[in-house]
């Protein structure tokens, strides 16, 4: 009789970026936070940073093959689901912002000297409008802090200043600046074609961006 010898292995799921393509420098940025002209005014990382960056940031987590939440994914549909999540949550939260909205004060001339004069809304539609705002600013700043420092560890980038909470501050302070630089990280768009919709913010593949 013939034996084989078999060994059982462990399949262990990381977060890592799945454009393979293009060499990625190791021990630093690509570029600066603030370059975010690099491609041109009207690419479409650009726009999504500046005006949807819950957006990219779903892009990036596609990429990066993490959860919503900004962990590592446990499985393959978990990663793969993330854009559609992320997009959700902000279509959420832009549907429910409308639909609460409170008109700013406004300043108007009375009696010889201006004053503020304040919109006629119930108490509970102005509560309910700042919750909104804050546990949307929240989930965005816990969750791209996360991203930013798992990009660091894929890529070795030591931090730079801040030291210990740089990835928070970059997250609150320049929000779309930090969301630029990491899609422009984890792509090479001088061969990779953006795309503004597509789950991993590339032209559709259906071999790495079905959902």
């Amino acid at each position: 009789m013939i034996t084989v010898p078999f060994t059982p292995t462990m399949k262990v799921v990381e977060a890592e970026p799945m454009n393979n393509r293009s060499a990625t420098p190791l021990g630093h940025w690509k570029d600066g936070l603030c370059d975010c002209c690099k491609f041109g005014c009207f690419h479409p990382h650009l726009w999504n940073a500046w005006c949807f960056t819950a957006v990219l940031m779903g892009q990036v987590l596609t990429r990066m093959k993490m959860n919503w939440l900004g962990d590592a994914a446990l499985e393959e549909t978990e990663w793969r689901s993330t854009f559609r999540k992320t997009l959700y949550v902000a279509i959420g939260y832009f549907v429910l912002r409308t639909a609460f909205y409170v008109p700013p004060a406004t300043v108007q001339f009375v009696n010889g000297h201006y004053e503020e004069i304040f919109p006629d809304v119930p108490i509970w539609k102005i509560i309910i409008h700042k919750v909104l705002i804050l546990t949307f600013a929240i989930y965005v700043l816990t969750v791209l802090t996360k991203l930013r420092r798992a990009a660091r560890a894929k890529y070795s980038i030591p931090e730079e200043r801040c030291l210990g909470c740089e990835d928070l501050c970059c997250s609150l302070w320049c929000t779309p600046c930090t969301a630029a630089q990491l899609a422009r990280q984890t792509a090479d768009y001088e061969v990779q074609h953006a795309q503004c919709c597509t789950s991993t913010g590339f032209e559709p593949d259906p071999s790495v961006s079905a959902v």
